[in-house]
């Protein structure tokens, strides 16, 4: 069973309370995340008349407030809820505040836990509310931005580092080290019913520190989860996620709201949640950097539950990407420029697979032939496609025509094909061509065939020293040895890797291909096959294990065809297809090197929110 969110309410039930709230705090209709309780610490008033100057100065310096703030889509659905008993949930549209240009989606108090001066992280505990969905119980958002206010009055942007849906329990962490106080939550006194408590809170925007005083009971007014307790001490939703402690200032338990007492979360419960947190975090430390914690095999239908769940228990314990917005910035503009997904998690040593720039696991460029690899230095090149100023493809290319004023380049029509339209070519695309000597130089389409997925590229002002030889009297030998060239765009990195010609049949739904065991990434497609004395056997495309290539015959064939009939080659009706894995980020807590896993294609595929 879960714990039902506690520390909402609507604006209504605001509207029927008096504007002075017991012991002379202020009531804000407009925002209930700064609706003060009891007295504030610098009142000397109320609870603070009993608290010791030592404890007050402890609560001072180690109670903090945080707020969320929503963007995109939230911004226009702002839904509170407020439990009128533990099953039933009413929602209402709540206007609140702005706050650089975004909208105040929670805002609570915190205790600072963790002050490491190593990592340079300081870490607080807080409700989950802050972020946690007031529509479906099980979601967070974890693209809200954090923003922790801290006793000096500084804000820091923070992340969410760890959080437990059954126990509405989160830690927020900020990257940067502050001489703060951290509360101690270690303290084995025992606590009996009717022991005198205190809950404090603080208001975000105000900074001002409150406490109001109760005691401990066994008769709550409703129910509750089982593993809550309840004071007699009455907040508002400003103090929610405070702590309650004893008059020494012994920790008691983490506050939720409720009207005319408060639950609580009490402290040997949070005590093992961060405990089950620091040893997860120890064993990742143990094995360095870029290790295998939690294994998972690539799922067959019998096991996605239980995957879904080993990825659901272990996502908790990831800062969700970019854990600063600030920092994020130069990435996201990197990414979204090349056209790749933005990561979710933050993990030590992830990294993104199918990348256009990720290079054959083994290189031989160094082993051709002196003559051979000086030829193909200088015919080989790389291309890109740019709709707007995203990328849309990046191959390989082999010149086969140069003369004083143009050049021409074969290459796959995966660079010109639209993305969601398999046998329509894209549209307002620009393509760039990098040449041998890293020059940038703009690209025509002058012919393709989606069929056979081949294109023609026309150069313009350049004129090529080597192009490809392509012959039809060339003869390879059954199982003949072969090596496969590709050029990675951005770093104009030279590769090749060999393999032999096998009489496998292909995969592909073109009778023409043929298969070769050389083994290439994304940024190989439509670079050429060659044997080792240099002559062009084929075009390459992308195979998961091998690589189908179109023979050297059959693009002759086609390259007569273009001359003939124009721009486009004539296809027959049924279309091949010429699947390209997607990009996708690896996490090393999760995945086997050898066996990898699209987790957030997965988890879409699960219904699972994010």
């Amino acid at each position: 069973m879960k714990i039902k969110r506690e520390g909402v309410r609507t604006r209504s039930s605001y509207k029927k309370q008096k504007a002075g709230t017991s012991n002379g705090g202020i009531s804000h209709l407009d925002n209930p995340f700064e609706e003060e309780f009891g007295s504030s610490s610098g009142s000397g008033q109320g609870v603070w008349t009993e608290l010791s100057g030592e404890v007050a100065s402890n609560l001072a310096n180690t109670v903090v407030s945080l707020a969320s703030f929503s963007e995109g889509d939230y911004t226009h659905q702002q839904h509170w809820i407020f439990p009128s008993n533990p099953r039933e949930f009413m929602i209402e549209n709540l206007e609140m505040r702005s706050y650089a240009g975004n909208t105040m989606f929670f805002a609570c108090t915190g205790i600072i836990i963790k002050n490491d001066p190593e990592t340079k992280i300081t870490s607080f505990l807080t409700s989950l509310s802050l972020v946690r969905s007031t529509e479906d119980d099980s979601k967070i958002f974890q693209d809200m931005k954090i923003q922790v206010c801290l006793p000096d009055d500084r804000v820091e942007l923070g992340w969410l580092n760890f959080w437990d849906l059954q126990h509405n329990l989160a830690v927020i962490n900020i990257p940067r080290f502050h001489t703060l106080r951290v509360a101690c939550l270690d303290n084995q006194r025992q606590f009996e019913c009717h022991s005198k408590v205190v809950a404090v809170g603080r208001c975000f925007n105000s900074g001002k520190l409150m406490a109001t005083a109760g005691m401990l009971t066994d008769n709550p007014s409703r129910d509750y989860h089982e593993e809550l307790a309840i004071s007699t001490c009455e907040i508002t939703m400003t103090g929610v996620g405070g702590p309650l402690i004893n008059f020494d200032g012994d920790f008691i338990g983490m506050n939720f709201y409720s009207e005319k007492e408060t639950p609580f979360l009490p402290r040997n419960k949070i005590g093992e949640l961060l405990k089950q947190f620091s040893e997860r975090i120890l064993s990742w430390a143990k094995k360095g950097p870029g290790s295998t914690v939690e294994r998972f095999p690539i799922p067959n239908k019998s096991d996605s539950q239980g995957l879904k769940d080993k990825i659901l228990n272990c996502k908790c314990f990831h800062a969700r990407w970019p854990y600063s917005s600030a920092l994020g910035v130069a990435e996201k503009q990197e990414l979204r420029s090349n056209g790749y997904p933005f990561p979710l998690w933050e993990d030590i040593g992830r990294r993104l697979v199918n990348s256009f720039e990720e290079e054959f696991s083994a290189n031989i460029s160094s082993e051709l032939q002196k003559e051979v690899a000086s030829n193909m230095s200088q015919s080989v090149v790389a291309l890109d496609s740019f709709v707007g100023r995203k990328r849309s493809f990046a191959c390989t290319g082999i010149v086969i025509e140069c003369n004083e004023s143009t050049t021409r380049v074969l290459t796959s029509a995966s660079l010109v094909r639209n993305s969601e339209i398999e046998n329509k070519v894209a549209d307002n695309l620009k393509i760039v061509v990098c040449l041998p000597d890293n020059r940038i130089i703009p690209g025509t389409l002058q012919h393709y065939s989606l069929n056979y997925n081949i294109a023609v590229i026309g150069i313009t002002g350049f004129c090529c020293t080597q192009a490809a030889r392509i012959s039809d009297q060339v003869q390879l030998k059954p199982h003949g040895a072969v090596v496969a060239l590709g050029r990675v765009y951005i770093s104009g990195k030279l590769m090749a890797t060999r393999g032999v010609v096998t009489s496998k049949p292909s995969e592909l739904n073109c009778k023409d291909i043929v298969i070769s065991t050389c083994k290439i990434t994304k940024a190989g497609i439509g670079g050429p096959l060659i044997d080792f004395d240099g002559n062009f056997i084929g075009m390459n495309f992308y195979g998961l294990e091998e690589t189908p290539y179109i023979p050297m015959n059959t693009i002759l064939q086609l390259l007569g065809n273009f001359g003939a009939e124009g721009t486009i080659a004539i296809d027959d009706h049924s279309l091949s297809r010429w699947p390209v894995p997607k990009p996708f980020w690896c996490y090393p807590t999760w995945h086997r090197s050898e066996e990898e896993l699209d987790v957030e294609e997965f988890l879409a595929k699960m219904n699972v929110p994010f």
